[in-house]
């Protein structure tokens, strides 16, 4: 006879197909206006019997609350984590890993002697106060010859939550955060002409995404193809939403395409741009990939590469084209809805000191014309910052504490070397390292939050395109879950979601903070526990983010 098996796991538990994680017991839960609940409907089938594989479950979820229901898929993972990493994954082995989240159609089918889980998101707002949510399955059979559904009424799993709505509201995100945006990943995916009808339609969608789906505030923005992730001489899929034009030797600009971009981000809840880096990655030796429409002496306009890896950085063809674009750009933006202190300029990638020089004299060319706009870059030497070459530094995690304390506005991110006591967000790890971030980007005052992979569904270095539901790992060349929030859909990763409750958490801080101040908010996030609440050594498990979250809501109750 099949035995079955049903219960309620947290968000943060990764159900893999050979292991029990543990059940979530709360049946009380506190929710905030504008907020979101997430947990999982564990389910296993152990001695199954021929008639098995004509039996589904429907899902039935009673409430007045909104709600969706995802399939946890197991996804392949070659390269889980470098060689400088630590002992808090959930194993380094290549193999499968939940992760990928699809829309669940309301039945569920367990397998023979494997654990999977059903993801349900609940969403609260103004108008229900309180809610009950009762999570039912209803064994539904299968005919062999005519596959008609026959529903035997018969329950085999009932549970009930009493959701209680508090009656403050979430607020929004207080931080810049920014996953980069690859435009030109979603072309190549969807095999799709850059900024054809297809095309501008699926940036809407993914654009939409990453403002209401990861809370994005911060678009990449492709003026020019960003030179970002490619050989030296290498190049990527040109997405340029300025057209340029040569005539005469003056320039001249066509803002139609930003002006569409700038409109979905509008429409998006976008409130602030990042423009593509000025210079190439990595040493700010050359300039980026500018594609110009130029006059030839039949008065006819060409397009030609004008400027990339055989030009260099600081060339007085390359200044006389900033002196005329950047003025003109920062006028459009202005015109599409977006004022200087909206816009976030770069100058180049991760430079490392042996860049100094180069960097240096980089900065210098458009300092005056970027003046009153921010300036980021993520680096992780001091001395960029100490020597002013950079007004907003943006360091990796772990090397953040000597900005610590020196920096007004301090960032932070992290990507495939942050490997090591670090939070991050690779698929080897567990889900409790991905969320504290929320809570450490609290206590280290942090502004804004970068990450270099929102979509990147590219090999290393962009030399051919990968198809993210076979290779989470580009290609073996980053751990894992690094390149990529997102599967192209745009579908959700479990990674995502706990992110976003990262966000969440961060929220609930500042609001907390409102009512009763940063010292005793500060006093309830450490409650006594053996930490230091730095980036290497903080709380490593569940129990610690969930209980965190009911205390901080009952402060405000």
């Amino acid at each position: 006879m099949a035995n079955y098996e049903f219960y309620l796991a947290s968000s943060l538990e990764k159900v893999f197909p050979t292991k029990r994680v543990f059940e979530d017991k709360r049946r009380d839960i506190d929710l905030l206006i504008n907020d979101k609940l997430n947990l999982q409907l564990v389910y296993n089938l152990s001695e199954a019997d021929r008639k098995v594989r004509n039996r589904q479950f429907k899902v039935n979820i009673i409430t007045s609350l909104k709600y969706e229901l995802f399939d946890v898929n197991l996804v392949k993972c070659e390269y889980l984590a470098t060689e400088n990493h630590d002992r808090f994954y959930i194993d380094t082995n290549p193999g499968l890993y939940p992760d990928l989240l699809t829309e669940n159609k309301g039945y569920i089918k367990p397998l023979s002697n494997q654990f999977k889980s059903l993801w349900i998101s609940l969403y609260s707002d103004s108008n229900v106060k309180s809610a009950y949510v009762t999570i039912q399955l209803e064994e539904v059979l299968f005919e062999d010859n005519t596959g008609s559904m026959i529903n035997t009424n018969k329950v085999y799993f009932e549970e009930t939550l009493n959701i209680n709505i508090v009656n403050q509201v979430l607020p929004k995100l207080p931080i810049k955060h920014t996953q980069w945006f690859h435009t030109d990943s979603i072309a190549n995916y969807h095999h799709t002409k850059v900024f054809s009808k297809e095309h501008w339609s699926l940036i809407d969608k993914y654009i939409e995404f990453a403002s209401k789906k990861s809370d994005i505030n911060l678009l990449l923005t492709p003026v020019f193809t960003p030179p970002l992730d490619t050989d030296v001489g290498g190049e990527r899929t040109t997405v340029q939403l300025v057209d340029v034009y040569y005539k005469d030797g003056k320039y001249d600009f066509n803002f139609d395409k930003l002006q569409k971009w700038c409109s979905i981000c509008k429409k998006h809840g976008v409130d602030s741009i990042e423009v593509a880096h000025l210079f190439t990655q990595w040493g700010a030796k050359f300039t980026p990939k500018i594609v110009v429409y130029v006059e030839d002496e039949n008065k006819e306009f060409k397009l030609e590469k004008k400027f990339g890896w055989h030009v260099s950085a600081t060339s007085n063809e390359y200044k006389e084209f900033l002196n005329s674009f950047l003025p003109s750009l920062i006028s459009a933006f202005a015109d599409f809805g977006y004022s200087k202190n909206n816009l976030y300029f770069h100058i180049s990638d991760e430079p490392h000191l042996d860049h100094f020089e180069d960097y240096k004299n980089a900065k210098n060319i458009v300092n005056d014309l970027l003046k009153d706009c921010n300036m980021i870059d993520a680096l992780s030497d001091y001395s960029f910052y100490e020597k002013k070459l950079v007004e907003i530094p943006i360091p990796s995690n772990d090397h953040i504490e000597p900005f610590v304390n020196n920096v007004d506005h301090l960032w932070t991110y992290y990507c495939i070397a942050q490997g090591n006591l670090v939070p991050n967000r690779f698929i080897g790890q567990p889900s409790y390292r991905n969320r504290i971030m929320g809570v450490l980007l609290y206590l280290y005052k942090i502004e804004g939050f970068l990450h270099w992979g929102f979509n990147y569904w590219e090999s290393e270095n962009s030399r051919e395109s990968i198809n993210p539901f076979i290779s989470t790992d580009g290609n073996c060349a980053f751990p894992s879950g690094d390149p990529f929030l997102v599967y192209p859909g745009p579908l959700s990763s479990i990674r995502n979601e706990v992110q976003m409750e990262a966000f969440s958490d961060l929220k609930l801080m500042k609001l907390v903070e409102s009512k009763i101040g940063r010292e005793k908010t500060v006093g309830l996030i450490k409650n006594g526990e053996d930490y230091k609440f730095s980036f290497t050594d903080y709380p490593k498990n569940n129990k610690y983010l969930i209980d965190l979250r009911a205390r901080l809501i009952n402060i405000i109750k």
